[in-house]
């Protein structure tokens, strides 16, 4: 359906074109056929004729009935779809397209007239077939009613086809617009991570500890994850799971003792994709406004729960004493996950932020996509990294 409608509806080859009006032309025809031949056919069965035949006889003096006034249904038709809508109505010239309008109108019907009364009329009497004696004037009005009728048809179709096409300008604008903002979010995640990490490392190479080099390793394998899985719309969620871990065993070199950290993860996270770095500016607000500013003993607890295609993840921290604020909507971290989940999640995740005097909650529920991609990570494998 939709190869018939980009190469055949909205083609511009000269083929498709052709076809297209040969096809609206020929329904036409028969439209008119239909509607028209049971005068004929009635005034024949009159006349002796039996049904069959009279019905038969009619029904062709309509379909030639139509071909004779296709001239001015045409005129008509085409005046109005290729000169007044793209030159007057689209452009907003409203009053120049009711004079246009009302010129076509006339023309239309005049030619109609002059087709009755010259052409169609003395064809009719050399067949036998009724006439109706019209003045010029109700000729025209005659002409008028049909050439309005096909006119009217032939105006919708193009109102239609514009509509669509200015449908799909719009949505293909707004998917631009979504990825444009979905990778100024992202990019803005690259060097606020890049920076606190190199911030920890900073710290360990001050103190010149033994655990430098351990930092710079879990630092490129990050860095890796970041230049060459990130490019995708989504990622695989044990990829995300296993670079969250690794974020927290670096975080872990840093704090030692000082921390205590636990990670649980449980459901089945094969097969399920997930927008990348999505889960990790969680963890960086927890560490950066929760474990270091913490001058004694710190504790986190990150929990990871998959059920079916729903997400669950849980982050709570302890921090120093705050007043109580309901309305806390964290950093910059926060907030751009915020947008992003907007975006990218709409009516498909809930985020709870829970911000109580000592301790700091948040609680993200997201419905996924699966794929049957395999992932790299087992989940059994997990809970090695870090």
């Amino acid at each position: 359906m939709q190869r018939l409608t980009k190469e055949f509806v909205f083609s511009n080859e000269p083929r498709h074109r052709l076809m297209r009006h040969g096809l609206f032309w020929l329904v036409w025809t028969l439209f008119f056929t239909f509607t028209y031949g049971f005068l004929p056919a009635g005034y024949l069965h009159g006349q002796g004729l039996s049904w069959p035949i009279s019905f038969l006889k009619g029904f062709t003096m309509a379909g030639i009935d139509a071909l004779l006034f296709m001239p001015a249904h045409m005129v008509f038709t085409y005046s109005i779809i290729y000169r007044l809508m793209p030159h007057f109505l689209f452009r907003g010239r409203y009053g120049w397209a009711v004079i246009a309008l009302l010129f076509i109108v006339v023309v239309t019907s005049i030619c109609s007239a002059t087709l009755s009364i010259f052409v169609v009329d003395p064809i009719r009497l050399s067949i036998g077939a009724p006439t109706v004696r019209n003045t010029f004037v109700a000729a025209m009005m005659a002409g008028m009613r049909g050439g309005t009728t096909i006119g009217g048809f032939a105006a919708a179709i193009k109102l239609v086809k514009v509509w669509y096409l200015k449908q799909e300008a719009y949505q293909q604008i707004e998917r631009e617009k979504l990825q444009a903002e979905l990778q100024l979010l992202k990019s803005q995640i690259h060097p606020h991570f890049l920076f606190n990490t190199l911030n920890n490392l900073y710290a360990l190479t001050l103190s010149k500890s033994d655990q430098s080099p351990a930092v710079v390793l879990k630092l490129s394998e990050l860095l890796r994850y970041m230049l060459y899985e990130c490019n995708a719309p989504e990622v695989p969620l044990t990829k995300e799971i296993a670079f969250m871990r690794n974020y927290i065993g670096l975080e872990q070199l840093r704090y030692g003792d000082r921390l205590d950290m636990s990670v649980t993860i449980s459901g089945d996270c094969e097969g399920k994709l997930i927008a990348p770095l999505l889960l990790i500016p969680f963890l960086e607000n927890a560490f950066k406004h929760g474990t270091s500013e913490q001058l004694e003993q710190a504790w986190m607890h990150v929990e990871v729960s998959v059920q079916t295609n729903v997400l669950k993840f849980k982050v709570i921290n302890s921090r120093e004493e705050h007043p109580h604020n309901d309305t806390y909507a964290g950093g910059i971290g926060l907030q751009n996950v915020q947008k992003r989940l907007q975006l990218l999640y709409t009516d498909r995740h809930e985020l709870k932020i829970v911000a109580e005097e000592e301790t700091f909650m948040i609680a993200l529920t997201l419905e996924l996509q699966s794929t049957t991609v395999p992932s790299l990570l087992p989940v059994n494998q997990l809970a090695e990294i870090a």
